[in-house]
C-alpha cells in the first residue's frame, strides 16, 4: 500500500477491539448494504460489499471487487485496507485474505474478523435503530397541531421518525417542532422541542421519514433517554451475536 505521512490523532476516532462489538458493527454495515471502499498496494482501489460475518469462526466474508482489475490486484496482494461509511459513521480496518471461494456469481473472500476497527462518528451522538416490534409511538406539535408517528432511530441528541405524508406536509429542515414526545416501552415519556434536520421523500406506501435534534431536554428526561438508548444498544449487540448475554 502507498505510504502516507503521519497524521495527528483524530479526536473523533475510537478504536474498537472487542470482538463482539467489531462483529456487531460489521453486521450493521452488511444489513445496510453499505459499500466497502478497498485500498490495495499501489494505485489500485476497488469497491465491494460485506456478504456475511461469522463471530464463532471470527470470519468476515467479502464479495469480489469491482472493477475486475482491483479484484485481480487483491488476489495478488492478499491484503487490503477497507473503509465503510454507514449511519453517519466511518469505519476502517486492515486484514489479510485467508481464502477465496468460487461460486456461480463470482468469488467470495474470507478474512479474519479484524482485531481492531478505527471508528469515527460524524454525528455528535450515535444513532441506534429502534426495532419495529417495540412500536415506540411519537407525538409532536407543529404550528399548534398535534401529529403522531413511529420512532425509527434515536440518540442522546435526537430522533428519526416515520409518519404519514399528511402529518409531514410542508415540513422542512430548520423548522422548529414545539414539542416532540417519545412514549417509551416502560410507559415513561421523554419530551422537548425539536429542530428538524432532514426530511426524506415520501416512500411508495405514503410514509415520510424525518429527523431532528432536541434543542432542550429536562435533566430527568435526558437520563430516561440515556437509559433507553443504552438498553437498545445492548439488545442490538445480543441480536447481532446470538448466544451472548
Amino acid at each position: 500500500m502507498s505510504a502516507a505521512m503521519p497524521q495527528a490523532p483524530d479526536p473523533t476516532e475510537e478504536r474498537i477491539r472487542d470482538p463482539l462489538m467489531v462483529a456487531c458493527l460489521l453486521r450493521r454495515a452488511a444489513a445496510a448494504r453499505a459499500l466497502v471502499a478497498v485500498d490495495l498496494p499501489g494505485p489500485q482501489a476497488g469497491v465491494t460489499m460485506i456478504l456475511g460475518v461469522d463471530p464463532e469462526r471470527r470470519e468476515l466474508h467479502l464479495d469480489q471487487l469491482a472493477p475486475p482489475e482491483a479484484d485481480e490486484a487483491l488476489r495478488r496482494a492478499g491484503r487490503l485496507r477497507a473503509r465503510i461509511r454507514v449511519n453517519g459513521a466511518e469505519a476502517e480496518f486492515e486484514a489479510e485474505v485467508t481464502g477465496r471461494t468460487e461460486g456461480p456469481g463470482g468469488g467470495t473472500y474470507r478474512l479474519p474478523l479484524p482485531t481492531e476497527v478505527r471508528y469515527r462518528q460524524r454525528r455528535s451522538h450515535h444513532r441506534v435503530p429502534v426495532p419495529r416490534n417495540l412500536a415506540v409511538a411519537v407525538r409532536y406539535v407543529l404550528a399548534g397541531a398535534e401529529a403522531a408517528g413511529r420512532l425509527c432511530d434515536v440518540s442522546l441528541g435526537g430522533v428519526g421518525l416515520e409518519t404519514k405524508a399528511a402529518a409531514a406536509a410542508g415540513l422542512a429542515p430548520g423548522d422548529a417542532i414545539e414539542r416532540c414526545a417519545l412514549l417509551l416501552p416502560d410507559r415513561s415519556t421523554v419530551a422537548g422541542p425539536l429542530e428538524v434536520r432532514y426530511v426524506a421523500e415520501p416512500a411508495p406506501n405514503g410514509a415520510v421519514r424525518f429527523g431532528g435534534r432536541f434543542t432542550a431536554l429536562d435533566p430527568r428526561d435526558r437520563r430516561r433517554l440515556q437509559r433507553f438508548v443504552a438498553a437498545l444498544e445492548r439488545d442490538y449487540v445480543r441480536r447481532c451475536n446470538p448466544g451472548t448475554r
